[in-house]
């Protein structure tokens, strides 16, 4: 039963992402397939921006998956993703958390010395650029680089400089690397020697008829991909899961926290033996952010994937239901701190404490929220 439900759920995500301009014969297949999908009531709040419930909503993004935090911690960098699988352009952007209002980052695309990625790895380009997860982490040399997962022509990380120039935050591309195969790669994160993790979800080439052999067989389709510049890339241990999606990383290297999408679950592994040493059950679990003070916060999905989803969203928020989970790094205990149905926003991705507040953002809709984080409390109901 339970492999039944995750070909479903995987079936879903495909479908929900199938480019529209497909042949006449596909179309139809997908629109029989998608019959019975529950249409969320978006209509009569489009463009609605206002706070509802101590919900705070920040307006005027596109798809706003990810979140990092500038060093100086007054702005938030955020990741503008392109539809899901699409591979449709997107932008960084930044978030003042003084003015409450979306900037733009500078970006230098031109290739200089110090190249930090694979030499083989070429420049891309930047009109098809398609950024998903991101990571702002200190190299040892005491530069900050900033890692996004671009799908926009290829699968990579990009790698940029993040440095002030006259008071301003801008980025200068410095590299990147490809992982191997064919894959489908969504959140990636800096080791602290200069090495990074990403997780590989699927490999693209792989047929619906592929896929559904391997659920019904019990065997997994996903990794955390280890990538250094003298060795590449190789899988890391304890990695070989259900579709691998957020990825945080501890700040000496040592553990690694990886959301498991189709398994329910979040797992810490010994990044060194490769041991799975923890995990705490969570339904669908999205982003992943490890704080300083070694919290991690998980955003949780709630909406049924087979029958819900977001595609009759084309302006303002999607509504589907999620729930923020926050959790104890060294013991993996887990509470629900927060829950949230319809507006101002739903379907979040992300969850990143900023200052005072807790910002989500969504994979699909125009607006980040906020919340004080001293409003934030325990559900007295298990992690879903």
């Amino acid at each position: 039963m339970k492999n039944n439900i995750y070909l479903a759920i995987l079936l879903s995500l495909v479908l929900s992402a199938c480019d529209p301009k497909q042949p006449a014969d596909e179309e139809q297949t997908a629109n029989e397939a998608n019959e019975s999908v529950e249409a969320v009531d978006h209509s009569a709040h489009q463009v609605n921006c206002d706070s509802e419930k101590g919900i705070s909503p920040y307006c005027g993004f596109k798809n706003p998956e990810d979140i990092a935090l500038t060093p100086d911690g007054r702005q938030l960098i955020i990741s503008e993703m392109g539809e899901f699988m699409m591979d449709s352009p997107g932008s960084l952007s930044l978030f003042d958390l003084g003015s409450n209002q979306k900037q733009p980052i500078s970006i230098d695309w031109q290739t200089r010395d110090d190249f930090w990625g694979d030499l083989t790895c070429g420049q891309p380009d930047p009109a098809l650029f398609s950024p998903h997860g991101i990571d702002l982490t200190k190299r040892s040399d005491g530069r900050h680089w900033l890692l996004v997962v671009n799908h926009g022509g290829r699968e990579a990380v990009e790698m940029f400089e993040l440095k002030q120039t006259e008071g301003n935050w801008g980025l200068t591309w410095k590299g990147c690397a490809q992982p191997p195969e064919d894959p489908f790669i969504n959140d990636v994160s800096g080791l602290p020697d200069g090495g990074l993790l990403v997780t590989h979800m699927w490999n693209k080439s792989l047929t619906i008829p592929q896929i559904s052999e391997m659920l019904q067989k019990g065997e997994t389709m996903g990794w955390v991909w280890e990538w250094h510049v003298d060795s590449g890339f190789t899988k890391l241990g304890g990695s070989q899961q259900m579709m691998p999606n957020g990825i945080a990383v501890s700040a000496d290297g040592s553990k690694v926290f990886v959301n498991i999408y189709l398994g329910n679950k979040t797992i810490r592994i010994d990044r060194k033996s490769g041991t799975v040493e923890g995990e705490f059950e969570v339904r669908q679990p999205d982003n992943v952010v490890l704080d300083k003070g070694g919290n991690l916060w998980v955003a949780s999905h709630q909406h049924d994937p087979i029958n819900q989803n977001c595609n009759d969203v084309e302006h303002g928020p999607c509504l589907l239901p999620f729930v923020i989970v926050k959790a104890d790094s060294s013991s993996m205990a887990a509470e629900t701190v927060f829950s949230q149905e319809g507006l101002p926003m739903g379907y979040a991705t992300v969850a990143f404490p900023a200052g005072e507040r807790l910002f989500m953002g969504s994979a699909h809709g125009d607006r980040l929220i906020s919340v004080p984080l001293e409003s934030l409390s325990a559900s007295e109901s298990d992690v879903p």
